[in-house]
């Protein structure tokens, strides 16, 4: 496996361009979000109470990162499922976790602009009957009872969590991911990694991975692929309080190139820097969203965006510009920001081993608006972000870019 060539950039230069939540419908966001487990805060139970149940995902996830539980996703009913495909044209995000764990849990997208790829994941070690908590199941992890594995599903996603109860549970937890051979994973912001074919389309996004223990110490966790098994390692000590609880987290974003079928781009592999040197000098003649400034957004700046398509309708979307780990430029939403204080989203700029620019969304949104209208604003940002991707691709690079 390898990953497509990613040139370096400055922190000044756009690699990654984070901007607002905002998105061509009226009535709602981007794909609803979820908050990357490595941001939640982990208030831990070591402080005097009782351990919780390690079988128990409520209450273990609402002793070690209550925060996670607001993001759990009730599955679409049959009404709502067919509701979403009569308006769409399609049924949206869906994801099977079956009753045996022996069997792996199948994620199929919604089918929008820049969508990624149905793929199953199995949980290694996973045994017993499944139980089904406010809408988190949870097995046993081997035959000990000393682990659980818990699948939380997410508005755009899925979170593996796994509990440890006690140090003789292991350090190790592997996931079979259905990928294609030759797949390649290539190191986006903020921990995130993006997986995609040999051929460069996109698959999904994996999370940055993290662990905590029952006093709310992070933990050094890392992982490892072998072919397309996915583990997660976490370093234990003899300080570390139990449980322990430690996750990958599957999201499905957008990712838009020239590569994909029917797309199509005057400079196709214009360069990252290329992108750099438009957005630079006029950001709001590429960023499709109303009320984006002319210059290049700075660190601290405050952009009053509005997420409507109409100009004489206005949908607040108000956002501070901020850096993230590997020097991201994130745009946060504010006080008053229609998808919630806290939201995010971020761009990135990369181009792949064969030199195609592409354009990765990667969006955490705070406000769930229920399944209809995630899917039908799912459809929507897909189209924003072409839109984004196809004006700088059709100017960048000059003669640069080449075809």
């Amino acid at each position: 496996m390898k990953g497509p060539l990613l040139s370096r950039l400055q922190r000044s230069k756009l690699r990654l361009v984070p901007v607002a939540l905002a998105v061509v419908a009226t009535i709602a966001c981007v794909t609803a979000g979820t908050v990357p487990a490595s941001a939640a805060s982990h208030s831990g139970s070591g402080a005097g109470g009782p351990a919780p149940a390690i079988s128990d995902p409520i209450a273990v996830i609402g002793a070690l990162a209550p925060d996670l539980l607001a993001q759990t996703r009730q599955p679409a009913t049959a009404e709502q499922t067919a509701s979403v495909e009569a308006q769409t044209g399609h049924p949206g995000l869906r994801i099977d976790v079956p009753a045996d764990p022996s069997a792996p849990i199948a994620l199929t997208p919604a089918e929008t602009e820049g969508a990624g790829l149905p793929v199953s994941i199995g949980i290694v070690g996973a045994s017993g009957q499944a139980v089904v908590a406010q809408g988190i199941t949870s097995y046993a992890q081997g035959d000990q009872g000393r682990a659980s594995s818990f699948v939380q599903p997410l508005a755009n996603g899925v979170r593996l969590l796994t509990a440890l109860g006690s140090p003789d549970a292991g350090e190790s937890f592997s996931y079979d991911v259905g990928l294609p051979e030759g797949f390649t994973a290539t190191p986006v912001a903020d921990g995130l990694t993006l997986l995609a074919t040999a051929e460069g389309r996109y698959i999904g996004t994996l999370g940055a991975a993290w662990a905590t223990d029952a006093s709310g110490t992070p933990l050094e966790t890392s992982y490892e692929w072998s072919g397309s098994t996915l583990t997660q390692h976490v370093v234990l000590s003899a300080d570390t309080a139990y449980p322990v609880l430690l996750d990958p987290t599957w999201y499905y974003d957008y990712d838009f190139s020239a590569k994909l079928p029917g797309y199509h781009a005057r400079y196709p592999k214009a360069h990252d820097w290329d992108v750099d040197s438009l957005l630079h000098r006029c950001f709001n003649c590429s960023f499709p969203i109303s009320g984006a400034s002319r210059a290049y957004p700075v660190d601290g700046a405050v952009m009053n965006l509005n997420a409507s398509p109409f100009s004489l309708v206005k949908v607040p979307a108000p956002v501070r510009v901020q850096t993230v780990s590997g020097g991201a430029m994130q745009f946060v939403a504010t006080y008053g920001h229609f998808d919630g204080g806290g939201s995010t989203i971020t761009f990135s700029w990369y181009n792949d081993a064969g030199g195609y620019l592409h354009l990765f969304v990667h969006a955490m949104v705070m406000v769930d608006r229920g399944p209809v209208i995630n899917a039908a604003n799912a459809q929507a940002a897909g189209v924003a972000w072409l839109t984004f991707w196809q004006r700088v691709a059709d100017t960048a690079g000059g003669g640069s870019g080449g075809v």
